[in-house]
């Protein structure tokens, strides 16, 4: 018929594309969030851990006990076997049970052993970085007492020292025109004659030493006009 119309694929038919290559891990793991997340109300099934193998403890007493020369085909063969192989077993589960101990105390022990070179590096690295600071710290407490020191009053040396640099025990020179200051020069000469008998003389024995005045001997230069 002219009229009919063609069918069109809609987008449910559109097939989806083919992954040309294995998932990544990253892939893997990004589809199971999604997929896990689609939902988040419904309960997540977790699986419960395997529980660990264990057989029937044997009995205390045996009622009868089978050898391994019965008939192979009669029944207490059968029973033997499944005897033995219950004993192997049991036998083997215990092997495995000191192994698993054994390897257990072996890593205990590794640990142990880790834990301890490493607490013995951290102490002799803490030891190193206090003996660094309490030798600087004890720098700073000299470097401070120094400064102190140095703020106290000076010694007599000291100032004996100062009085030479700053020139505190030295002559003045003073310029004068002639005739004048013959009176000063007379009197200063008197004066340091004084002083020398006196020095000559002494002083008592337990007496306070007298203060003795400086005298400042002045240069003249007469200037010839």
């Amino acid at each position: 018929m002219s009229g009919a119309s063609t069918p069109t694929a809609g987008p449910s038919d559109i097939p989806a594309p083919v992954n040309k290559h294995a998932p990544t891990p990253v892939e893997v793991q990004r589809q199971q969030l999604a997929k896990l997340l689609k939902d988040p109300v419904k309960p997540v099934v977790i699986p419960k851990p395997p529980k660990e193998k264990t057989l029937r403890p044997p009995r205390e007493m045996m009622k009868n006990v089978q050898g391994s020369s019965a008939g192979a085909g009669s029944g207490e063969f059968h029973v033997y076997k499944q005897n033995r192989r219950r004993e192997y077993e049991r036998l083997k589960l215990m092997d495995e049970k000191a192994q698993k101990e054994e390897e257990e105390r072996e890593f205990e022990a590794r640990k142990r052993q880790r834990e301890e070179e490493a607490e013995a590096k951290t102490a002799k690295n803490r030891a190193k970085r206090q003996k660094k600071k309490a030798g600087r710290k004890g720098k700073g407490n000299e470097a401070a007492e120094g400064k102190s020191g140095d703020g106290e009053q000076p010694s007599k040396e000291t100032t004996i020292v100062k009085k030479r640099l700053l020139g505190g025990g030295g002559k003045e020179m003073t310029f004068k025109r002639r005739g004048e200051g013959e009176s000063d020069d007379d009197e200063s000469g008197n004066d340091i004659n004084n002083l020398e008998r006196d020095d000559e003389g002494g002083a008592p024995a337990g007496s306070e030493p007298t203060p003795v005045a400086v005298v400042e001997t002045k240069i003249i230069v007469h200037d010839d006009e």
